[in-house]
């Protein structure tokens, strides 16, 4: 039977879709089927080379079209619900649940990226951890690696427990060379204790040139594929 993650973050403009190409593509590399799902992504096109889609589609190297892995797309960029207000389209949950069982019909694993953090609106009753508790998957937590995201990661995952969902991991990701932050040598040992949840790996700041080469290779070397495929299995 078909198995994924829920991949959320602690704000936007973490690495989400990133991290899921490269995930994606690690997994490929064990033997696992993977597909990937957006269910709703806003400010641009749906086959704009700058969406989260087609990033994903690219980074990941899906052959399928785009409507395969995007259910919605809104050219505002602002939450989900808003985007759909100003495009007068109402989101239907229905019709997102429903791309996920085609994609586990058809794979492995899937991988479903939110948008924005857990609390985003998707539609003025839904958020994405309403979203990610109907998926039921584990949910995997992306952050910054700097100053303040101790804060910001563990209010993450108290809200998601609270809402009754089930993190399984922190990825820190974006750590450039040039920080000079001394929080970083700390941070993940204070969101391990505070969260009582597991950082799987801190990922490096890649550049504006991400290739599906090195966000396969910085998977592979900085996150802990072992414990993250044993929490999907």
């Amino acid at each position: 039977m078909s198995k994924g993650i829920f991949i959320t973050a602690t704000g936007t403009g973490i690495g989400k879709t990133v991290i899921t190409a490269g995930l994606a593509l690690a997994l490929r590399d064990v033997g696992f089927d993977v597909g990937i799902l957006k269910p709703v992504q806003s400010g641009h096109a749906l086959d704009s080379p700058e969406s989260d889609g087609m990033i994903l589609k690219e980074l990941a190297q899906i052959t399928a079209p785009i409507e395969k892995i995007v259910t919605y797309s809104f050219p505002e960029p602002v939450a989900p619900q808003l985007a759909a207000e100003i495009a007068e389209v109402e989101i239907d949950r229905m019709r997102i649940l429903q791309h996920v069982e085609e994609l586990k019909a058809r794979h492995d694993v899937v991988l479903v990226e939110g948008a924005g953090g857990l609390m985003v609106p998707i539609r003025h009753d839904y958020s994405v951890a309403d979203l990610a508790k109907e998926i039921g998957w584990p949910l995997l937590i992306i952050a910054h690696p700097l100053l303040g995201t101790v804060n910001h990661t563990v209010l993450t995952t108290l809200v998601a427990r609270q809402m009754g969902l089930h993190p399984m991991g922190v990825i820190l990701n974006g750590l450039r060379e040039t920080d000079e932050d001394p929080s970083v040598a700390h941070n993940s040992r204070f969101i391990e204790q505070m969260a009582q949840i597991p950082v799987l790996g801190t990922v490096p700041w890649l550049g504006e040139d991400v290739t599906s080469q090195n966000v396969r290779q910085a998977m592979i070397q900085n996150v802990n594929m072992t414990a993250l495929i044993q929490s999907i299995n």
